[in-house]
């Protein structure tokens, strides 16, 4: 996967994820009294659920490249970071500094 890609997944899923995660305390601040969840409060889990593991991908799929680059630095930074809990400060640093995607090509042998 590109740097392109992957940091823009990344941080648009944590978008998501975020604005999911507001809208589920609204939701359950609203509903104090009432004896059973809001039907909405499903919805923003699963929202939470989906953008979690397209996080999780993107991240994978950013180590896999800078490892394959042989960035160790930034592919330590990321990795630590994101451990961390302050994955989104690594990936955005990553899309704005990080190195720029090589393009390998193989060519077949003429023999």
């Amino acid at each position: 996967m590109s740097k392109r890609i992957t940091t823009r997944w990344y941080i648009g899923a944590w978008v998501v994820w975020l604005i999911a995660f507001i809208a589920l305390i609204v939701m359950v601040r609203g509903a104090q009294g009432a004896s059973s969840p809001p039907a909405g409060v499903i919805l923003a889990y699963g929202v939470m659920a989906v953008a979690s593991i397209v996080t999780l991908v993107m991240w994978i799929g950013a180590l896999v490249k800078l490892g394959m680059q042989q960035a160790w630095g930034w592919f330590a930074a990321v990795l630590i970071l994101h451990l961390i809990f302050l994955g989104i400060i690594g990936m955005v640093a990553y899309a704005i500094s990080g190195p720029e995607d090589t393009e390998v090509v193989t060519r077949p042998s003429t023999a």
